[in-house]
């Protein structure tokens, strides 16, 4: 596992402000006063099922759409942690053009980050993931399954090590091995101090809670748009009503 480095700030600073988000399209409210605060060295699932307003969520914070409500990164606006590299984003759905090669991908991403990549040595520097994680740097995008396009954009989101990562379902289309790989690239992420806001599924974290304790200090659970449970990963259990489908807090009636 290669070395995660991150940008110094207070221990105790908000790395991640969100106060009172809220986000309609038309007349259908996607995200209802939401707030959540992040702290440097959290690393904080954000669980819902389908249509809870996860990945809305992510896309306020990355500055990719319009909203109601405050959200800072380091105490800047979301557009301004962009430009200065200070936010890796994954989105659920990658597009990336296909007749690139993974090498000019990185490359591109690392010029608009102001990230060295001119050798293989600064590419292990700069992309904090275990080896053989990327496809070969030579193949064309388009070659590409799914699961390894997954793999370029999750080094994407992580070059250069930004002080703040949002993650939206990273294990979508990834084998078990790489699967493996990506927690053992969280936690090495959490072990440095590393901030992340990770949307993961519902059926997901239930069957995985306890072994995403270990990379994750806190879950915060979506439902309709609206935070209804923050707590320890492992303080979510299964509904005994809905099997599954729902999570809901330990003790809760």
């Amino acid at each position: 596992m290669k070395r995660i480095s991150t940008l110094g700030t207070s221990e105790d600073a908000k790395l991640l402000e969100i106060h009172g988000v809220t986000k309609a399209f038309g007349e259908h409210r996607v995200l209802d006063d939401v707030s959540v605060e992040l702290k440097k060295g959290d690393i904080a699932l954000l669980v819902g099922a389908n249509g809870s307003g996860k990945s809305t969520l992510l896309r306020c914070v990355a500055g990719l759409t319009s909203f109601e409500g405050t959200v800072r990164v380091l105490g800047g606006a979301p557009r301004t942690a962009v430009r200065r590299g200070q936010i890796g984003y994954l989105p659920q759905l990658v597009a990336l053009p296909q007749s690139v090669t993974v090498a000019e991908v990185i490359a591109f991403f690392a010029r608009l980050r102001k990230v060295r990549v001119r050798g293989p040595e600064e590419l292990a520097t700069a992309l904090p993931l275990p080896d053989g994680f990327l496809p070969s740097l030579e193949l064309p995008i388009g070659s590409l399954s799914g699961g390894m396009r997954r793999r370029v954009a999750l080094g994407v989101a992580l070059l250069g090590s930004p002080p703040l990562v949002l993650l939206d379902e990273p294990a979508a289309s990834l084998d078990e091995e790489h699967s493996a790989s990506l927690w053992e690239t969280l936690q090495a992420l959490r072990a440095a101090g590393g901030t992340a806001l990770i949307a993961m599924p519902l059926l997901v974290t239930s069957l995985l809670r306890h072994d995403l304790a270990s990379v994750a200090d806190r879950a915060v659970l979506l439902e309709q748009g609206r935070v209804v449970h923050d707590g320890p990963v492992e303080s979510l259990r299964p509904s005994p009503a809905l099997g599954t489908r729902r999570l809901m807090s330990v003790g809760a009636r």
